[in-house]
C-alpha cells in the first residue's frame, strides 16, 4: 500500500475499520503513523465535544445579534456608491441637454443680447435719421457723392503702320 493511497482514503479507512494491511503500513511508515495519530486525536476531540452541552446564550444575546445585523445592513455598499454616481451622471446629462435646447430655442437677440450690425436692415440715410440727435444739436451731414470713375487715357505709342 502506498502513502498517497492511504492519505487520500484515511477517512474511509477509519470509518470502515482498520485492516491488517493499513496497520502494517502505519507500523512501517512514520509519516503515515503521524497522520493516523492526528486523525485519531481529532476524532476523539469531536467525540468529547459531542457529549458536552452547548452553553446557553446570555441575556439579551438575540437582541444584540439583531442590532448588529441591522447595523451591518446600514453600511454603504458598492451598489449604493454606483447608484449615487449614476444619479449624478444622469442629472448632469439632463442639465447639459436642457442648456443645449435653450441655446437652440432662444433667439439670437433679446434683452440680454443687443442688435448686431448685421441685424440692422436699413440704408445709410435712414440710419443717419434714426440715430439723429433728438434735440437737433448734431450736425447732420449728407453722405458724400461717390466720385465718378476716371477712365484712363489711352496710351500714346509711336508705332508705324
Amino acid at each position: 500500500m502506498s502513502c498517497d493511497y492511504l492519505r487520500e482514503r484515511l477517512d474511509n479507512l477509519w470509518e470502515n475499520g482498520e485492516s491488517a494491511e493499513v496497520a502494517r503500513h502505519v507500523a512501517e511508515c512514520r509519516e503515515c503513523a503521524r497522520e493516523f495519530r492526528d486523525l485519531r486525536l481529532v476524532r476523539a476531540g469531536f467525540g468529547l465535544m459531542k457529549r458536552e452541552e452547548p452553553p446557553e446564550p446570555s441575556l439579551g444575546f438575540a437582541e444584540r445579534l439583531v442590532r448588529q445585523l441591522g447595523e451591518l445592513s446600514r453600511t454603504p455598499s458598492v451598489a449604493d456608491f454606483i447608484e449615487h454616481v449614476g444619479r449624478r451622471f444622469v442629472y448632469a446629462t439632463l442639465v447639459l441637454t436642457f442648456l443645449a435646447l435653450l441655446a437652440i430655442a432662444l433667439p439670437a437677440t433679446g434683452p440680454v443680447r443687443g442688435l448686431a450690425l448685421s441685424d440692422i436692415q436699413m440704408s445709410g440715410s435712414e440710419a443717419l435719421v434714426a440715430n439723429a440727435d433728438p434735440f437737433g444739436d448734431a450736425n447732420l451731414q449728407e453722405p458724400p457723392e461717390p466720385a465718378p470713375e476716371e477712365v484712363p487715357a489711352p496710351a500714346v505709342t509711336h508705332e508705324v503702320k
